[in-house]
């Protein structure tokens, strides 16, 4: 008789773990109520929820119910940061659609995932449901049903995938990325060339900066408004010498390394933030801006003032380059100014606008390279 493969143990959760989840401010009164009257329980609506609480948790509760309390506590999907990448070469919408149902076949055999790959345009979108989990918070509230999706646009260099910056999105979009650069050389031979936006090959400090000023100048249709947040992270470059002992001559370096032994990063906040005295005196220590939150102003006619913000997940190598679009502050026509006010940006507004930053870093990139290497 062959052994059933079975997984760990269902995990039962306790009276206490049911009424601390019940306790939530997401759990409603009238969620409440209404599942006791399905267990045929009359409460009234002016029971408190604490008494509502306590009965449920006394209750032997099935599997179901546990589903049930455990979608009421689900996390929304926020809005993560945008990422992407390029692949350059000539590929076909047969390639792209061979790859995903390949990766598609491969998420639904090793997992829970869903998966589902559609296609309009010359975009074709993979779009992965999963479920998270984050055993920092409370047993009930661990669970979080997740969505990410990775769209692949055909341009004239070849495609351009975009994604979300989580963990789940790098680890799917790789799998693509290669599924896709195997199907073009099984049918081809051609290898395709990876473009990512990376300052690794940088190693001098000013210029790791120069690429966000280069970026936060440059947007595609936006004029440059004002820098609110910097966060600067320091670039260890002590020199030695010959013997391979520090240089005790240059007062300077001796400095510039004492404060990169207290401090690594540092955070300034503040209108103008790039022209005050803090800012410039820890740039001239070595140290380079990886993360910058920015406003610029639409050049069309009453257009917003937008909030953008850029960022390397990896300080110390400046990779994992990330972007969004935080909110929009509106033109208003009565009073001739922009409100004070930011709101969400829609789906719409939050796409478009990433296009302007996806062009924006990639230009920076080239200008930046370019002066580096004309230095070194």
């Amino acid at each position: 008789m062959s052994k059933i493969k079975t997984g760990p143990s269902i995990y039962i959760p306790t009276d206490k773990n049911i009424f601390d989840a019940l306790q939530h401010k997401k759990v409603t009164h009238s969620e409440l109520a209404s599942f006791l009257r399905g267990r045929g329980i009359l409460v009234s609506n002016s029971t408190s929820k604490d008494a509502l609480v306590e009965k449920i948790s006394s209750l032997t509760l099935s599997h179901s119910d546990f589903n049930w309390i455990g979608k009421l506590l689900e996390n929304p999907n926020r809005k993560d940061k945008t990422t992407h990448s390029k692949l350059k070469g000539e590929i076909e919408d047969e390639q792209i659609q061979a790859a995903c149902s390949a990766v598609k076949a491969n998420l639904t055999a090793l997992g829970d995932d869903s998966v589902k790959v559609t296609k309009s345009s010359d975009t074709t979108t993979l779009t992965v449901s999963y479920i998270e989990h984050d055993f920092r918070k409370t047993e009930m509230r661990q669970r979080t049903l997740k969505t990410c999706e990775i769209k692949l646009e055909r341009d004239k260099d070849g495609v351009v995938m975009k994604l979300p910056s989580t963990k789940k999105a790098k680890e799917v979009s790789e799998t693509l990325k290669k599924a896709v650069q195997a199907q073009v050389v099984k049918d081809t031979g051609n290898e395709l060339e990876e473009f990512l936006i990376s300052l690794q090959s940088i190693t001098d400090a000013a210029f790791r900066s120069k690429f966000f000023d280069n970026l936060i100048r440059d947007v595609p249709g936006f004029e440059f408004d004002n820098v609110s947040s910097v966060d600067v992270y320091h670039l260890e470059q002590v020199e030695k010498d010959e013997f391979g002992e520090d240089d005790e001559d240059d007062e300077d370096d001796t400095v510039e390394a004492r404060l990169a032994s207290y401090i690594n990063k540092a955070a300034l906040a503040g209108e103008g933030v790039l022209d005050s005295t803090e800012f410039k005196q820890l740039h001239n220590r070595g140290f380079y801006i990886y993360k910058i939150i920015w406003t610029a102003i639409n050049k069309s006619h009453e257009g917003p003032k937008v909030e953008f913000e850029a960022r390397f997940g990896r300080p110390d190598l400046c990779t994992e380059f990330m972007y969004t679009v935080r909110g929009i502050y509106p033109y208003n026509s009565r009073t001739l100014e922009h409100n004070v006010t930011r709101k969400a940006a829609t789906p719409y507004e939050n796409e478009k606008y990433n296009v302007n930053l996806r062009d924006a870093s990639e230009k920076a990139l080239a200008k930046t390279l370019n002066l580096y290497k004309k230095k070194v």
